[in-house]
């Protein structure tokens, strides 16, 4: 199935949101659907929701004309681990489709945007954030983080979950061990084809995110800790180049005293000795974290596909 092969013709496409203490957003999220649904170029077969451990009682009425498949986990794992059960689940059980929807149900991912998303059949789309209505401290933190990954990891990312995936590359995706972890990442990592277009973020239906700034920052870190083998080697290097320029400073500290009335012996110097000796302890530790990844290399990693039903706790199917 090529590219152009599709745009004259419906698509067929299934979407996949995780869930956790939000069924009023979702309810929102099918009746923004059903409106899409009258004029959009694609067509939605399936929807799976992911409850990812909710504690609120849920009212499985939902009033929709869509086939709704419900997998419930039976714990709270966190929405990217919820995002790679309800991808392995749709790959073994869902066949007749196109492309595969990634979206979160609380209205930031915009129902407008599938349609962009949607028409590629070579590579998975990723919607790009164009214009944020969070607030200054979260955009600003968000730009360090980017910053920071690509410094640590060569790569870049400005993209989260909401994304599209042409149904031929859905076995290599959960197939990539690190989806565990972090969806976007991940597929980055892997290699898998992927592009990203603009979109705007929208707001959400009601109530506040779930994600506190302690969980955006482990879901940030969780992205880098994926490359930990570049992130090793980029520190090491670091290190030995920190090192370098405090020796060379305490050699022009040794030569002006020689040359100089100035003592060797004085705070700079010894400032210099600590500094050498912390980044000797970094560089070692750094490299025992390396060389402990490339350990890990020898054992096998279990994508999720092999392994996601031991968190399914039950299914209920709805139309």
């Amino acid at each position: 199935m090529n590219y152009t092969s599709k745009l004259s013709e419906t698509i067929d496409i299934v979407i996949v949101s995780p869930v956790y203490n939000d069924w009023e957003s979702f309810r929102c999220l099918l009746k923004a659907l059903k409106e899409m649904a009258l004029t959009a170029p694609y067509t939605i077969k399936h929807i799976v929701a992911v409850n990812d451990g909710s504690v609120d009682v849920i009212d499985y009425n939902f009033d929709s004309n869509f086939n709704i498949t419900v997998v419930e986990l039976n714990c709270n794992m966190g929405h990217q681990r919820a995002i790679s059960v309800g991808l392995s689940y749709v790959n073994d059980h869902l066949k007749d489709f196109d492309n595969v929807v990634v979206m979160d149900c609380d209205g930031e991912d915009r129902p407008e945007d599938i349609a962009k998303l949607v028409v590629r059949q070579d590579s998975i789309v990723f919607a790009k954030r164009e214009k944020r209505n969070e607030g200054f401290v979260f955009r600003f933190f968000y730009k360090i983080y980017k910053r920071i990954f690509s410094m640590l990891t060569t790569k870049h990312i400005d993209f989260g979950n909401f994304s599209s995936i042409p149904h031929a590359l859905l076995g290599k995706v959960v197939a990539i061990p690190e989806l565990w972890n972090h969806y976007s990442g991940a597929i980055i990592k892997s290699k898998v084809p992927y592009v990203s277009i603009s979109t705007d973020r929208g707001s959400r239906y009601q109530g506040e995110s779930k994600m506190n700034f302690q969980s955006l920052v482990l879901h940030g870190l969780s992205s880098i800790s994926i490359y930990l083998d570049v992130v090793s080697v980029r520190l090491l290097f670091l290190s030995f180049f920190c090192s370098a320029i405090v020796g060379l400073g305490l050699i022009g500290l040794l030569l002006l005293s020689v040359f100089t009335k100035v003592s060797f012996l004085d705070w700079p110097s010894i400032i210099g000795l600590v500094l050498i000796n912390i980044l000797a302890i970094v560089i070692l530790i750094t490299f025992l974290i390396l060389l402990f990844q490339l350990n890990q290399k020898s054992i096998v990693k279990y994508p999720p596909k092999s392994f996601y039903t031991s968190f399914i706790l039950s299914t209920h199917h709805l139309n």
